[in-house]
């Protein structure tokens, strides 16, 4: 399989290639296809498994807890495109502030919200 066709993975998933993705493939091609085989086996549907937006918002949350918050914002538009719920993502930064504290919320959870609120401004702007 191509360099190209793995790549179709992220873009089918993300949106695009995240620059440190696409760094990864140049690095080593090996290292990138083996982490990819990964990813793709965490993103396979499974009938009795979580829905995809579930998946991704697992991934945000992780990502808030690592205070990488351009890796959230990523996963928070794929969940987006998922079928992310305004709500749900309202929950799960509330259980984050509750294990987190200020900490986590300061550094990267306020974003998630305030990217969410731009989406949503951008939605309603397109629409009219």
């Amino acid at each position: 399989m191509s360099n190209s066709d793995r790549l179709k993975h992220y873009e089918n998933s993300m949106g695009s290639v995240p620059a440190a993705i696409g760094a990864m493939f140049a690095m080593d091609e090996n290292f990138a296809n083996a982490y990819t085989d990964i990813r793709e086996l965490i993103y396979t549907d499974r009938s009795d498994g979580m829905p995809l937006a579930q998946k991704e918002l697992l991934l945000v949350m992780f990502d808030l807890a690592v205070s990488n918050k351009d890796g959230a914002i990523n996963h928070l538009s794929a969940a987006r495109r998922a079928g992310l719920t305004e709500t749900a993502l309202y929950e799960a930064l509330m259980i984050a502030f509750l294990v987190m504290g200020v900490s986590g919320w300061g550094k990267v959870g306020y974003h998630l919200w305030e990217t969410w609120q731009e989406w949503n401004e951008a939605d309603k702007g397109a629409q009219r």
